[in-house]
């Protein structure tokens, strides 16, 4: 055995094993005070990375979880305001009712006073409702258009649409076929005949979508009275007559005319050919357009245009007789409301939609003038602004088309609370439910690389701390062998 003073081989030893314990001890330490596996990148350099991406991952879902929220009351918000606008115009419908039934000037002007109020409330409601500093309903939360519409199409409607880093997108509508009417009830073989005169008194039950009259003629009378007779009842039966044909007021494959002989008869006839008919009951359909949007064939209903594609959704209304095989072009905006409400930058994690302007003067839509009726033009359709006191459809002056522009608005308003509520429900909650299962698979995944197991910790420091007490025991014992030497001096 070699006894040295200058270098204690042994305490040395002793001391490093000491600073290892000492450092096993202070990090466990660490991990307790924490409560954290992984602390540092050195901790754990591949659990390092992989929690830290879960970290992001998981944070970002909550704040996902929080955009989806706040949509979903954003849209609460709009719905709610919509309801109160839905029960403003079933309120002005029954004044308007209400008028058709009244003789009393007094009892209209009234009603008029109504109708003014509750529409002045609507466009109170258009202008208002908020949420935070964002209008909803005043036109700016729509997806508007970049360009023109072009003379094919009258006008477009959009409730979803995604722009994926560009600020417009382009549509093209290329119609193939155009809508028709209803109204070819005479009719030989393939010729459209037209009512010529009735050869005796007579009583024609005419039928459209709308409901059904008797229409009475005396003997003798030509296309003019037939006209006069049918048109009295356009408003109730959704047909009228020009130049002794029938039509339907409005285009597509729902609408019908359908007329029975009651009694009497009539003779038709086209150019120099002449027919008598007592005893026919004849009906005819209309037909729906057929066109193309970007190429791809889209669901008709006369001339509204249903289009439901990954880029654009919403409705297209084509002219009234717009001509077959032309098409148009136009662009929509980056516009009306984007909700993030997933945790990428891409299409799928991003909704953005549109929300009409439901004040008085877009609610309607632009008015129509039957075409071909010379002294007997109707004037139908028009906006809700034209139902106030003064305006062409007030309650004194067109109270049938009164109504019907306010069935087209309960129907706007309504059609739109319906995708709002559809996107609430199937979009932001059920995309709320999905992160929510998501953040807690991520939060337990992400828990089991980071977090600690107290158990395991604790029971390593209790290790930790008789290996450091040992350690101090050998140390002052291995700093004490110099001391022999002392012996060998003596």
């Amino acid at each position: 055995m070699a006894l040295r003073i200058n270098t204690n081989s042994t305490a040395i030893s002793a001391l490093n094993s000491l600073s290892q314990t000492d450092k096993l001890q202070a990090k466990t330490l660490e991990r307790l005070s924490t409560g954290l596996r992984i602390n540092r990148a050195s901790d754990d350099p591949s659990g390092f990375v992989v929690s830290e991406k879960l970290r992001a991952q998981v944070s970002s879902i909550e704040q996902a979880v929080e955009n989806s929220q706040n949509a979903s009351n954003l849209i609460g918000t709009a719905e709610a305001a919509l309801n109160e606008v839905n029960n403003l115009l079933i309120q002005v419908r029954d004044s308007i009712v209400f008028s058709l039934n009244s003789n009393s000037d007094e009892q209209v002007a009234a009603e008029q006073d109504a109708v003014d109020n509750a529409i002045a409330t609507i466009d109170r409601i258009a202008q208002t409702t908020r949420f935070a500093n964002r209008k909803l309903l005043d036109g700016s939360s729509e997806i508007s258009t970049a360009s023109s519409f072009g003379s094919g199409v009258r006008g477009i409607s959009v409730q979803n649409a995604q722009f994926a880093g560009v600020s417009s997108v382009s549509l093209s509508v290329e119609v193939q076929s155009v809508a028709s009417r209803a109204g070819d009830v005479f009719a030989s073989g393939a010729s459209a005949l037209a009512f010529r005169s009735a050869t005796a008194n007579s009583v024609l039950r005419l039928t459209g979508t709308k409901g059904t009259v008797d229409v009475s003629l005396a003997s003798g009378a030509g296309s003019a009275a037939f006209g006069s007779a049918v048109n009295a009842f356009t408003g109730v039966t959704g047909v009228y007559a020009s130049a002794g044909k029938l039509y339907s007021v409005d285009f597509g494959s729902d609408e019908t005319v359908s007329v029975e002989v009651v009694s009497g008869s009539f003779n038709i006839g086209g150019g120099d050919t002449s027919y008598t008919t007592s005893s026919a009951k004849v009906s005819d359909s209309g037909t729906d357009a057929s066109a193309r949007i970007n190429g791809v064939l889209a669901a008709a209903n006369g001339n509204e245009l249903n289009f439901n594609s990954d880029f654009f959704t919403g409705t297209i209304t084509l002219v009234d007789g717009a001509s077959s095989s032309s098409a148009t072009g136009f662009k929509l905006q980056k516009s009306g409301l984007s909700f993030q409400l997933n945790t990428e930058n891409d299409v799928s994690s991003r909704e953005r939609i549109g929300i009409r302007n439901i004040s008085s003067s877009t609610l309607g839509v632009t008015s129509r003038t039957l075409p071909g009726q010379g002294a007997q033009t109707i004037t139908i359709d028009g906006f809700l602004s034209t139902i106030k006191a003064g305006g062409s459809n007030d309650l004194s002056t067109d109270a049938e088309n009164a109504l019907r522009i306010v069935d087209k608005a309960i129907d706007q308003v309504t059609d739109t609370r319906a995708y709002l509520g559809a996107f609430q429900k199937q979009t932001i909650e059920s995309n709320i439910s999905s992160l929510t299962i998501a953040q807690e698979n991520l939060s337990a995944s992400l828990s089991d690389i980071r977090d600690l197991d107290f158990a395991k910790e604790t029971a390593e420091l209790t290790r930790t701390q008789i290996l450091f007490q040992a350690g101090t025991s050998v140390l002052a014992q291995a700093n004490q062998l110099p001391q022999a030497v002392l012996a060998l001096l003596r």
